[in-house]
């Protein structure tokens, strides 16, 4: 989060997936994703029930019908007509933005290539106690995000520059609870859960929805300040 901060290799911001695309309201509501639905919704997507796909379809279900985790709202808009109404439900308010993270570059990126990021400045914070609904893609041969908000989220905005000369603006989020993370994640980022923010960039297809008069202004943030763990 420092500017001038090396990013480990392999730190990639290019969209997660290709090809998925929403589909008009009716068409998407003709058969709901639940579990009940899920052997339709495997003919209709002409998915074999022992496939990777079929168990990724699966998987994503289970996690949209499980109950909330504490301080946590979510849902899985299966249309963008769905995602706006749930957004604008939750918002209170007609009036809001959809951010994503910004890659700035003269050739295409993929997956594969091997750029190194270094953080650069300024540093965007959104005001504290702002509302961020957060909505990532899934694996599903239509679009299906999974959107989450949380009352611990911290959001920033976070310029890098890559070795390669791209620029990117990347959305980044930190979570200061972590009653539900799983104990794994303090083993990999070795450090003691309580002890400092747990910090994430978004890809490009992510998507971090806002109100308008909560989007995000100019912050330093200087080297003597807390720490953040990526």
């Amino acid at each position: 989060m420092y500017p001038g901060t090396k990013m480990d290799d392999g730190t990639n911001f290019t969209r997660t997936m290709w090809g998925n695309v929403f589909v008009p309201r009716p068409e998407a509501d003709a058969i709901p994703f639940s579990t009940k639905n899920l052997p339709q919704l495997l003919d209709h997507f002409s998915m074999v029930p022992s496939s990777k796909e079929a168990k990724d379809l699966k998987q994503l279900i289970v996690d949209c019908e499980a109950p909330n985790m504490v301080g946590e709202t979510k849902f899985c808009p299966t249309s963008l007509e769905s995602m706006i109404d749930n957004v604008v439900s939750l918002m209170g308010m007609n009036d809001v933005n959809a951010l994503t993270t910004a890659i700035n570059s003269t050739k295409m990126v993929a997956q594969h290539d091997k750029v190194v990021y270094r953080t650069t400045s300024p540093i965007k914070s959104f005001p504290d106690h702002t509302k961020l609904i957060i909505c990532h893609p899934s694996p599903c041969a239509q679009a299906v995000h999974y959107c989450h908000t949380n009352t611990a989220y911290k959001g920033y905005v976070v310029p890098l520059m890559g070795s390669d000369g791209s620029t990117v603006n990347a959305l980044t989020i930190c979570h200061h609870d972590y009653m539900n993370f799983n104990p794994g994640f303090f083993e990999v980022l070795k450090m003691e859960p309580g002890s400092q923010p747990i910090c994430h960039f978004l890809p490009e297809n992510h998507i971090v929805w806002v109100r308008n008069d909560q989007m995000p202004t100019l912050r330093t943030v200087s080297s003597g300040g807390s720490g953040f763990q990526f």
